[in-house]
């Protein structure tokens, strides 16, 4: 939904440098209701590789809020990288913004073999796309 707002609106949010808002939903038990974190940043952030860095570091620190952990906690340092609740809230957030830049900076972080476990394509879109 709020990728299809964003096609619709591009021009018009670039223009105003609307903030956008990227709810993480999180994995959770059945008798759990799932946990949400907002991110927001200016959408011309991602025009760039640095704004795009950015954005994917507040992408993480609200999955890591979100899923109750850190990017500091020791099991995260032994298992070399962060569980599948934030790996998936992060996916699940690169999908929905849909922006060249960040997909980039996902694969440089994760590699391009997670990013298509996590149906995150690295093709190169068109402005037809």
């Amino acid at each position: 939904m709020l990728t299809r707002f964003f096609k619709a609106n591009v021009a018009a949010s670039l223009a105003i440098g609307a903030a956008v808002a990227v709810f993480l939903p999180i994995c959770s038990q059945a008798d759990e209701p799932a946990r949400t974190e907002k991110v927001r940043f200016q959408r011309a952030n991602l025009q760039s590789d640095e704004g795009a860095r950015k954005v994917y570091m507040l992408i993480v620190q609200a999955a890591n809020s979100a899923c109750e952990t850190s990017s500091t906690d020791t099991d995260v340092i032994m298992r070399g990288g962060p569980g599948p609740c934030v790996q998936e809230a992060v996916a699940h957030a690169v999908r929905q913004i849909d922006n060249q830049h960040l997909v980039q900076v996902y694969i440089a972080q994760n590699g391009m073999h997670r990013a298509r476990e996590y149906g995150i394509s690295d093709a190169v879109r068109t402005a037809g796309n």
